[in-house]
């Protein structure tokens, strides 16, 4: 992923270069000779990021030359900074602070010169030392190829994006609709089984077939995981099943939502959905809320589970559903549908080249059967369209599985889902690994997606084709994810486009582990330090008094989110003290919080902040150093009550 970071810096590096004509002689052409050098390396780190799984030497380099990229990154934010300031200052009536902030900027420009020209140095060692590790420069093969072309290739297939294939799976498909159907049957039908088999994509065809919408009432879906809220999740049931009163669920107290959801259960059939559901207290919890089966009306609960246990304790007598693993036959079908769709203009007969169909059916041998790695692999073949293509991801593939061979069947499934991420082309790379900062089964709403990523600058403006906005190219990229099957994607009902996404726990668990390797997020407690972690994710306690660490541990952090229940207590007066800290913040996110009077005007000094969301946040008024923010693209003031606000213009400081 080095290239990515390397390009996005030469990005940055380029846009100020730009914007700064009147750049001090020395640090630019400090900078300019940087670029350059990055320029010239960006073409080797494709062959060091696929030899450093297997050289610890080469895997060091790429970590050094990653980090002298920040670093880079860091110095250049830095210098913006003091302009900013600087200008600011030219507009203030006293002349003493207007010589003190033109001192400043004269001290600042002369340390960000000296760092800069240290990393110069760093990268001209690491320039010599490739003939060391034998890396070797390699263009990619897609440049060539008209951006116009890519994106119209692309947005063919979007219709596909989205479609979950069932192979050998109709049978018991129709059972199950039998079972939710029939009065006199189960009242809880329980699918289960390990991560991956499909139980989700099941459970879903049964919510959505057209027997099972006119049987029952009323329909809700909910997704429980391991971070699971009792109210929240009654409150979206509620929500679901009797749209018309929103307004009152959401004030309800937990006795009056557990009362309200088992009544509206006995006057009309409803199916409520409890996707992964994973432990015996969390079904406690919800249990008051759910009718037994004597009492029920035919409303009835469909529930997936990675365990067992959890299914039988829900409901002894239930029917328990375990997804079986596919045959090499039915594997092969699985593929061929993700790696050849059909388009539904489409009529000419349908023929796979035999070599590619021999190869195909090797290769999915290690999915061992389990669906969401051959949609993966499958998602991988779709962007392979020659025979050479696919022989070497054959070749690959094989490298990739013979590291684990004798390790199980687990890791051999393990190594296929790796192998989609060290396929990626660099630019998709970060864009994945951002899914790190969220929840396990969070949905994330596709638009705020594109936003965060554009604030962070991981999406560059040379992938804009003729005609596209920004926007245009992030939703691009999320196609291009969920087409490989690496993130699971909702579409729009009217508008088109995607409506929300999220990864499959397996899937969340590599993006977690590769954005730790990578240095690039790290998911944490409070009490944590952040070491070098360019973002983070930190898990609040509800009084908020674990806030996290000393600010020197933070100057260097791009995006920061920050998760709690209700988080009320001491967090505001930690807010206050260590914000300042995050020097070169682009992205914060505080949802959900509760602050007694008005936020930190220390959010005001975060001046590369871009995107800043306070929704369903309660609070009484924003601070006027918001205008300060003049960078600022996004703000996310979302909430379910009337909030009266106001923001000074942030227009008089653009000019400034």
């Amino acid at each position: 992923m080095a290239e990515a970071v390397v390009s996005v810096t030469l990005e940055t590096i380029r846009d100020l270069l730009v914007e700064e004509a009147k750049f001090y002689y020395g640090v630019r052409s400090e900078v300019e000779a940087i670029q350059q050098e990055l320029q010239r390396m960006r073409s080797f780190l494709k062959d060091a990021d696929s030899k450093q799984d297997t050289d610890e030497r080469v895997r060091n380099w790429v970590a050094e030359v990653r980090d002298a990229a920040y670093d880079i990154e860091d110095n250049v934010l830095v210098f913006v900074a003091a302009k900013v300031a600087s200008r600011r200052s030219r507009n203030s009536r006293n002349v003493f602070r207007r010589m003190g902030c033109f001192f400043k900027e004269i001290v600042t420009t002369y340390r960000v010169g000296s760092r800069i020209s240290g990393i110069k140095s760093k990268i001209s060692g690491l320039t010599t030392s490739l003939q060391t590790y034998g890396i070797k420069p390699i263009t990619d093969p897609g440049e060539g190829v008209s951006k116009n072309a890519r994106v119209n290739d692309l947005r063919r297939s979007y219709s596909h994006v989205v479609e979950e294939d069932i192979v050998g799976l109709e049978e018991d498909i129709k059972m199950l609709v039998g079972h939710l159907v029939d009065e006199q049957k189960d009242r809880v039908v329980s699918i289960y089984g390990m991560g991956g088999l499909g139980k989700t994509t099941i459970a879903r065809k049964l919510y959505s077939h057209s027997v099972v919408r006119r049987h029952f009432d009323g329909f809700a879906w909910t997704c429980v995981s391991q971070q699971w809220d009792k109210k929240d999740i009654m409150q979206g049931i509620l929500i679901k099943l009797i749209p018309e009163k929103r307004e009152d669920i959401l004030c309800m107290r937990d006795e009056e939502l557990v009362k309200q959801l088992h009544d509206v259960q006995l006057k009309k059939k409803c199916l409520v959905v409890l996707d992964d559901i994973w432990s015996l207290q969390a079904w406690e919890s919800l249990k008051p809320a759910f009718p037994n089966s004597r009492t029920g009306e035919g409303s009835k609960i469909l529930l997936t589970t990675r365990n067992k246990e959890v299914a039988v304790f829900v409901d002894p007598n239930g029917f328990l559903y375990e997804p079986r693993f596919l045959s090499s036959e039915e594997s092969w079908e699985l593929l061929r549908k993700k790696a050849f769709p059909r388009r539904e203009d489409d009529n000419a007969e349908f023929k796979i080249d035999p070599d590619m169909e021999k190869l195909g059916k090797e290769m999915v041998g290690p999915c061992c059967g389990l669906p969401l790695a051959i949609l993966v692999l499958g998602g991988l073949l779709i962007t392979k369209h020659t025979l050479r293509d696919w022989q070497m991801v054959y070749e690959n593939i094989n490298w990739y599985l013979a590291r684990g061979r004798g390790h199980g069947q687990q890791r051999s499934v393990t190594d296929v889902l790796a192998f989609s991420y060290h396929d990626l082309p660099y630019q998709f790379k970060q864009c994945f690994l951002y899914f790190a900062n969220f929840p396990e089964d969070f949905e994330i709403e596709a638009e705020k997606l594109y936003q965060f990523w554009l604030a962070e600058g991981i999406i560059s403006q040379d992938e804009r084709a003729e005609e596209e906005t920004m926007m245009d190219v992030a939703e691009r990229y999320l196609a291009e994810l969920a087409q490989r099957c690496m993130v699971q994607v909702n579409v729009k009902e009217t508008a088109g486009g995607f409506k929300n996404c999220h990864l499959h726990d397996l899937m969340r668990d590599l993006c977690i582990s590769k954005a730790k390797d990578e240095n690039f997020t790290r998911v944490m407690k409070a009490t944590e330090s952040y070491n070098t972690a360019r973002r983070v994710s930190v898990y609040l306690e509800t009084n908020g008094t674990n806030f996290p660490v000393a600010c020197s541990e933070y100057n260097h952090i791009r995006s920061a989110f920050f998760y709690a229940n209700d988080c009320k207590g001491d967090f505001l007066q930690h807010m206050k003290s260590h914000l300042g800290g995050f020097k070169l913040l682009r992205v914060l996110d505080l949802q959900g919080f509760h602050y007694p009077d008005e936020l930190p005007k220390a959010i005001g000094d975060l001046i590369h902040l871009r995107y800043l969301s306070l929704s369903y946040s309660q609070f009484k008024k924003l601070p006027s150093s918001l205008g300060k923010l003049i960078f600022l693209e996004t703000l996310d003031l979302e909430t379910d009550t009337a909030l009266e606000i106001q923001i000074k213009s942030i227009n008089s400081f653009i000019s400034s």
